[in-house]
């Protein structure tokens, strides 16, 4: 296949189920086999086919460190728990769902810039025989608020597929609070994962309450576009009332980052707590790849590989066989 558009040369191809994602620096192409057009070979002389799904690639931070870095560390190793292809869809998803939050903020933030730029060209909001004429809004933003919002959750949902893969465990509804207790009863409860989860409990309670309370009830979520006060214009604003409101924009583009860190803190602490050892002195250690290690173009962060570590003399058997930590 000659795939067609972006920058520079295919840099990654990963396999799912039903599909392939090659990925340049600035697009994401999905090939589809004649098996995945036609899973009933009713026809012997089906094409392949591809198209660009993603006007983003291995640049860019959702699409390189939730997905395409977990996905090839995954490559050649034999897991405890957890189904690989399972794993590899949950992140997939993940990464979608963030790309939609991310699309969302982008379109929000390139209105609110106009509508800055503006105001600060004209020189302030003009009042005139003391009427503010035409109050600068924003487009579709409770709409592009819940887009962003419900993809968040689902992000998250697809984080606790991974975990429940990895663990056994069993989150539904993105309520980490429940994946926490089932995961401390675990023996051996995994020390490490829970410290990560504990510093995102903040993160992940603000995501689901915006979301939560946009459709249910006792308190409600609520989104304010540009508005005035007796002193001042503010900035699009949401809050869970009676709470005060907090800047949208500036919230919505840490949510994004957080999620990218809690993705790739839950799945590197999952892989190294269920993969096989080979005989001898050696652990899967993740380690953040130097930047003479990097690829120009990839926003990719980490890796995981096998390392050399003490001498079996010097390590209980115990500890040859169990993975670190």
């Amino acid at each position: 296949m000659d795939f067609i558009g972006g920058t520079g040369p295919i840099m990654h191809m990963i396999g799912l189920p039903t599909f392939m994602e090659v990925y340049s620096i600035d697009r994401t192409f999905q090939a589809l086999s004649p098996d995945s057009i036609d899973p009933g070979r009713t026809k012997p002389d089906v094409p392949w086919a591809w198209r660009i799904s993603d006007d983003a690639g291995c640049a860019n931070q959702i699409v390189a460190r939730v997905f395409i870095q977990c996905a090839e560390a995954l490559d050649n190793k034999t897991l405890k728990r957890g189904n690989v292809e399972e794993i590899k869809v949950a992140l997939h998803t993940c990464k979608e769902d963030l790309r939609n939050c991310e699309k969302a903020f982008l379109r929000l933030a390139g209105e609110h810039d106009i509508i800055v730029q503006t105001i600060n060209k004209a020189g302030g909001i003009r009042v005139e025989n003391r009427v503010v004429n035409d109050l600068p809004q924003i487009p579709n933003l409770e709409q592009d608020a819940t887009t962003f919002l419900a993809s968040g959750k689902r992000a998250l949902q697809s984080i606790a597929e991974v975990l429940n893969e990895f663990y056994g465990i069993v989150i539904s509804n993105a309520r980490f609070d429940k994946g926490i207790t089932q995961l401390k009863k675990l023996n051996p409860s995994p020390t490490s994962l829970l410290v990560c989860l504990d510093q995102f409990t903040t993160l992940i309670n603000r995501v689901l309450n915006l979301r939560n309370f946009q459709d249910h009830t006792p308190k409600k979520t609520i989104v304010e576009n540009f508005h005035i006060t007796a002193d001042e214009l503010l900035p699009p604003m949401w809050r869970v009332d009676p709470e005060a409101g907090k800047p949208m924009l500036p919230e919505m583009h840490d949510i994004i980052s957080s999620l990218i860190a809690l993705a790739e803190c839950s799945f590197f602490h999952g892989l190294v707590d269920n993969v096989y050892l080979p005989a001898g002195p050696f652990a899967y250690v993740v380690e953040e790849l130097p930047p003479t290690d990097r690829n120009e173009g990839s926003a990719i962060r980490y890796r995981c590989e096998l390392k050399f570590v003490q001498s079996p003399s010097q390590r209980s058997s115990e500890e040859v066989e169990r993975p670190l930590p």
